[in-house]
């Protein structure tokens, strides 16, 4: 049975609310009514927290960071109001009066004027990004609204003036981490441009087209450009801008990035990685024989030696099929379509799911390694940690295994060599790498705290 998360969370603050507890360990605050509270996400417990706490705002959004959530955002007109609540003492029974107060003022919310179209063109995405960035600079447009939002509220001291401040602002407003929204596009602009300017190179030059155009699948002008060679170099860039955009395509060759190896269970690495059954030790080759077994209760009678073989085998076989079907349709990418990805990513493009911070990392690694980027752009730690910081996300964290495998991504002169040996290293370990479900944590923040608070 789906569980109710605002009678869970409401029982939750009354609770804490009604005992004792006045320590500031996160843990033991959280620790009332166990069984229930694991159905409400972490940040937002922490806001309960806040509330109970009478936290400010800034020991909240530090507290929020500390636990890898991001802090509150001042252009979502729902988290604006906690904004004020936090700035002002508010307590969680004022805020939500007050909410509820302003609450009708979202009817009036718009729909933003971007990829209003069912399908997601490259000029529409490279309207977006540029009319979101100050030519020649790294200031940017969103950064702007963002902090001048931000700035607007610190200065609001009672209910009326919020009110008046939501009104004026309501084109302003986001349905998602609009930051974040835009470093995904810009890079994903990049990741594409690439690409059209390699084929107009080969063009030019006179070259074969046939590799740079096999590159530039996630548009559906290939089929065109393919046909119409000769066309003139002014149109196949008006047939590429008016081209839609395949997210499919798109997740597809994210997966190939990262998944070739991460969607492969620990075993298949593991075999890959050895090879040749005499060369896997022996304890290893028992711990194989003893899983195969399991999912093959033919097996019993067999030698671990022989076990092996026969999942080799059918390993082979698998891998067969699934070239075999690559090769009849290119767009099942020999280990298979998700096309829940593929949705992810269309819904990151219009503006309707906010990205967790692992996925939105993963991403920006993806787009920049097969993108030529200009200098300051340049993914590095602190690039990377300057657009975490403007996002609303905690910096790399080195000590942490994800944090630390990304720091060694961007400093590494082999970053596939280092992935490679990542998964590797978890696969000896019999476990799937922490990348093996990137994308899958992808919420929308204002629907997920609307739907608890």
């Amino acid at each position: 049975m789906k569980k109710d998360k605002h009678k869970i969370f409401e029982q939750l603050m009354a609770d804490m609310m009604t005992s004792a507890r006045s320590s500031e360990d996160l843990a033991e605050c959280m620790s009332v009514n166990q069984e229930a509270i694991k159905y409400i996400p972490l940040r937002i417990r922490i806001l309960a927290l806040g509330f109970v706490q009478k936290l400010s705002l800034d020991e909240l959004n530090r507290k929020l960071l500390e636990n890898d959530c991001p802090r509150l955002y001042s252009r979502s007109f729902f988290e604006s109001s906690l904004i004020y609540a936090f700035q002002n003492s508010l307590s969680y029974d004022e805020w939500r009066t007050l909410y509820a107060e302003c609450g009708p003022l979202q009817e009036k919310l718009s729909a933003g004027k971007y990829f209003q179209e069912k399908k997601i063109s490259f000029g529409e995405l490279e309207r977006y990004v540029l009319e979101n960035s100050s030519t020649g600079s790294d200031v940017l447009g969103t950064r702007t609204v963002t902090r001048e939002l931000e700035e607007l509220l610190t200065g609001i001291r009672d209910e009326a003036s919020l009110k008046d401040f939501l009104t004026r602002n309501l084109i302003a407003f986001a349905p998602v981490r609009e930051k974040t929204r835009y470093y995904f596009c810009k890079y994903l602009y990049y990741y594409l441009n690439t690409r059209i300017e390699k084929y107009f190179k080969d063009c030019r030059r006179g070259r074969d087209d046939t590799e740079s155009l096999s590159e530039m699948m996630a548009l559906k002008a290939v089929t065109a450009l393919r046909r119409k060679k000769t066309m003139p170099e002014q149109e196949k860039r008006a047939l590429i801008r008016a081209s839609a955009i395949s997210c499919g395509e798109l997740f597809d060759a994210f997966s190939y990035f990262y998944f070739d190896y991460v969607s492969m269970d620990w075993i298949s690495i593991l075999m890959e990685y050895y090879g040749d059954i005499s060369e896997i030790p022996q304890q290893q080759r028992k711990s194989l024989a003893a899983v195969f077994r399991k999912k093959n209760p033919g097996w019993k009678k067999l030698s671990d030696e022989d076990v092996i073989l026969e999942m080799q085998a059918l390993l082979d076989a698998e891998e067969e099929q699934l070239q075999q079907d690559y090769d009849k349709d290119s767009r099942s990418r020999g280990y298979g379509r998700n096309r829940s990805g593929e949705y992810a990513v269309y819904q990151y493009i219009r503006g309707t799911l906010d990205m967790d911070r692992t996925t939105f990392i993963c991403f920006l690694l993806f787009f920049s390694a097969g993108s030529t980027l200009p200098q300051e752009h340049i993914l590095t730690t602190g690039r990377m940690n300057e657009i975490l910081s403007q996002c609303g996300f905690p910096v790399l964290r080195p000590d942490s295994d994800f944090d630390g495998f990304t720091d060694e991504f961007l400093n590494s002169r082999d970053p596939m060599g280092l992935l490679m040996d990542e998964v590797v290293s978890y696969a000896k370990l019999h476990e799937n790498s922490f990348l093996y479900h990137i994308y899958s944590g992808s919420v929308n923040y204002g629907d997920e705290l609307k739907e608890t608070l």
